[in-house]
C-alpha cells in the first residue's frame, strides 16, 4: 500500500473513529437528558431575588449526586448511599443559615474584640414527615447527636386530594426551637404547607423553620414561599415542573421513599 492509500485508509479510519464517538457521546446525553430538567442558572438567581429565603446548594457539589439518584437504574444500596451524601450537605446547610447567639469571648489573646458563636444540639429539633422524611433523620442525628425529634403524617384525602394532618408528635419545647423539617421532595407545596401550619399552630417562629428537601419544582416552591415568605427552604435542585399534573413525581427518581427504604423491585 503506497503512502497515498495509507493516509487515505487512516483518515477515513480516524473519521469512523470519531463519528462513533459523537454517536455515543449523543446517545448517553440522550439517556441523561430526562434527570437534568432543572431550571438555567439565571432563572434561579431571578427566582431567588424573588424568595430571598429560598437556599440551593452550589451545583458543582451536587450535579453527580443528583445523576446517580435520579438514574431509574440505579440500586437501592447505591440510591441510599448517595442520598445520604447529598442529605448531609442539606442539613449542614439549613443549620449554617439559621440564627446563631454571638456573645463576647473571654480571653481573647488579640487586642481587637472577639465573638464566639454559641452552638448547642438541643437547640435544635428535626421534625421528620413520614415517610421519605424519614430517610433524612439518620444523617441529620449524626450532624446534631443532641437534637430532638418530632413526627408528622400528612397525606392526601382520597377524594378530594387535599393534603390532610393525620397524625404529628411534637417536644413540648418546641416553641423553643429551630426545627429542621425533612422531606424529600416539594412537588405541588401541598404537603410542605400543611406541616409548616401545624408548627405554626404549635406556638414555633415561621424564621425558626427550615424545610430541607433534595428537589422541588417552581410551582410548589412559589405556593410554599408566597405563603410562607419567613421559612428558609433549602434544597439541592429546581426543576422546571413535574412529569404530569396527575403524576406528582420528579424524572427519573420516581417514589423516593420506596427507592431508598427498597420497597419497590428495581
Amino acid at each position: 500500500m503506497n503512502s497515498r492509500l495509507l493516509k487515505i485508509f487512516e483518515t477515513g479510519f480516524l473519521g469512523l473513529i470519531g463519528f462513533t464517538l459523537i454517536a455515543q457521546q449523543q446517545k448517553r446525553f440522550q439517556c441523561a437528558a430526562p434527570y437534568f430538567s432543572f431550571i438555567s442558572h439565571s432563572e434561579l438567581q431571578q427566582f431567588r431575588l424573588r424568595f430571598p429565603s429560598l437556599y440551593v446548594l452550589d451545583k458543582f457539589q451536587v450535579d453527580h449526586l443528583l445523576s446517580v439518584i435520579r438514574n431509574q437504574t440505579t440500586q437501592t444500596k447505591d440510591f441510599r448511599l448517595y442520598s445520604d451524601r447529598l442529605i448531609r450537605l442539606l442539613i449542614e446547610k439549613a443549620i449554617s443559615e439559621h440564627s446563631k447567639k454571638l456573645t463576647p469571648q473571654e480571653g481573647s489573646q488579640t487586642q481587637t474584640p472577639a465573638q464566639e458563636i454559641q452552638f448547642e444540639n438541643k437547640q435544635f429539633c428535626v421534625v421528620v414527615m413520614v415517610r421519605s422524611g424519614n430517610a433524612f433523620l439518620s444523617e441529620a442525628l449524626n450532624v446534631l447527636p443532641g437534637a430532638s425529634v418530632g413526627f408528622i403524617l400528612v397525606q392526601e384525602h382520597p377524594q378530594t386530594k387535599d393534603p390532610q394532618l393525620i397524625y404529628c408528635k411534637f417536644p413540648e419545647d418546641i416553641d423553643q426551637k429551630q426545627v429542621i423539617l425533612t422531606d424529600a421532595m416539594i412537588t405541588t407545596g401541598g404537603r410542605i404547607s400543611t406541616a409548616i401550619k401545624a408548627l405554626q399552630s404549635n406556638g414555633v417562629n415561621l424564621e425558626n423553620i427550615a424545610a430541607v428537601n433534595i428537589l422541588s419544582c417552581e410551582k410548589g416552591l412559589s405556593k410554599v414561599l408566597h405563603q410562607f415568605p419567613k421559612v428558609k427552604v433549602v434544597t439541592a435542585g429546581v426543576d422546571y415542573a413535574l412529569n404530569t399534573i396527575q403524576d406528582h413525581r420528579f424524572s427519573g427518581v420516581g417514589d423516593f421513599g420506596d427507592r431508598y427504604f427498597g420497597t419497590v423491585d428495581q
